[in-house]
């Protein structure tokens, strides 16, 4: 098959969840013979300019930048050019009108369950574009149990047509023991020398006002350190308090200085009330940091019993899991231990060997039954 990737979300200095998603999908791709032609979608500037690519990969340039009108227009043309048979859509940007099979990986929608959080541009494009490139995809993927059943729900979609390929957690992602280097990471982001971590986006859903305001309700008196834009709001909640002094917000962090930053930390916390998947408390559990999690949405799912969990919507509950992911020591280590073995078990090896066979089913005119989705989602 000839198949095509948008990978356009791929761009400098912004590497999101769904970009390294797409990110570490090309990088299995790369590796040995494959009896496919991948064609990968991108902008100009873009990261993946820079790498070697197999002869059974192929760059190949659009001007429509991701998440824009003329995309529309152009990716059908880009797609019939190059005689495609079957177009992925990695995120939730599709064209309505393809000339191909498409699947689509859908990791959550957010944008459709939690619309007052987003322009009035972004709802519009859901309604009238997603919806209907979703329900012109053959098969869909998506990130969690969860966001099969949002997506069932929400959308009234056969659940045969939808299929769990679980995120993974890179191997780059370990406890970092090296002192040196600890203290040349923490140097460039000026981190202190005991401090709780949070890395996030400002938008609503993630919670982060509620984290500040637990925060600063709790007994815990190490810094909380934001991986976010520089928010009034957010140091406005913190002076009424009088913590401004111990609340940081720290420059964008660069993911191969994550893995140093997890290991710092005292605790990680997550309190995000909407999530498809969760990377970042898998990612800092791998590394033996105390993960502190809300209780929502796919993150009691991809966590499992491995973090202390609070009620999101609930600020005293959030201060009480701080509180005793800092202080109860016993509670601590067994955390760090079982988080270590958990993560272990998220393979992005697996998402890219299942996302291969649903490409597959698109090539074979056999009927997808039930019992063939053990096949691809498997059992966690």
């Amino acid at each position: 098959m000839r198949i095509a990737i948008d990978a356009r979300m791929i761009r400098q200095g912004s590497m999101h969840g769904i970009a390294r998603y797409v990110y570490q999908l090309l990088q299995g791709l790369r590796v040995g013979v494959s009896r496919h032609d991948f064609y990968v979608i991108i902008n100009k500037g873009s990261p993946l300019e820079s790498m070697e690519w197999p002869p059974h990969l192929h760059l190949v340039n659009a001007n429509s930048p991701w998440i824009s009108i003329r995309e529309q227009r152009e990716l059908p043309q880009i797609l019939k050019r190059l005689q495609i048979d079957l177009f992925h859509a990695p995120s939730f940007v599709g064209p309505v009108f393809v000339p191909c099979a498409m699947v689509m990986t859908i990791h959550d929608l957010n944008h459709m369950v939690l619309p007052q959080f987003y322009t009035l541009f972004h709802q519009m494009y859901y309604q009238i574009v997603v919806q209907r490139s979703i329900k012109r995809s053959k098969y869909i993927l998506t990130v969690s149990k969860f966001s099969k059943k949002e997506i069932v729900r929400t959308l009234a979609l056969d659940p045969d047509k939808i299929f769990v390929t679980y995120n993974g957690v890179s191997e780059d992602y370990k406890p970092v023991e090296d002192k040196f280097y600890l203290e040349y990471v923490r140097d460039i982001y000026g981190l202190p020398e005991r401090f709780i971590f949070c890395v996030s986006n400002n938008k609503p859903h993630k919670n982060v006002h509620q984290l500040v305001r637990a925060y600063c309700y709790s007994n815990v008196d190490i810094p909380l350190v934001l991986a976010c834009p520089t928010d009034s709001n957010l140091i406005r909640i913190a002076e009424n308090y009088g913590k401004k002094h111990l609340v940081y917000f720290s420059k964008f962090i660069e993911e191969q200085h994550l893995p140093a930053v997890y290991s710092l930390t005292d605790l990680f916390v997550y309190p995000s009330t909407y999530e498809g998947f969760g990377l970042p408390p898998l990612e800092a559990l791998a590394c033996g940091a105390p993960v502190v999690v809300a209780r929502s949405s796919s993150l009691p799912e991809v966590v499992g019993d491995n973090a202390i969990f609070a009620n999101p919507f609930d600020y005293k509950a959030i201060a009480a899991a701080l509180e005793s992911g800092v202080y109860d020591e016993a509670l601590r280590e067994q955390l760090k231990k079982k988080g270590l073995g958990h993560a272990k078990s998220f393979s992005w090896d697996q998402m890219i060997e299942k996302t291969i066979q649903v490409y597959e089913l698109c090539e074979s005119s056999a009927v997808v039954k039930s019992p063939n989705l053990g096949l691809v989602e498997g059992s966690r």
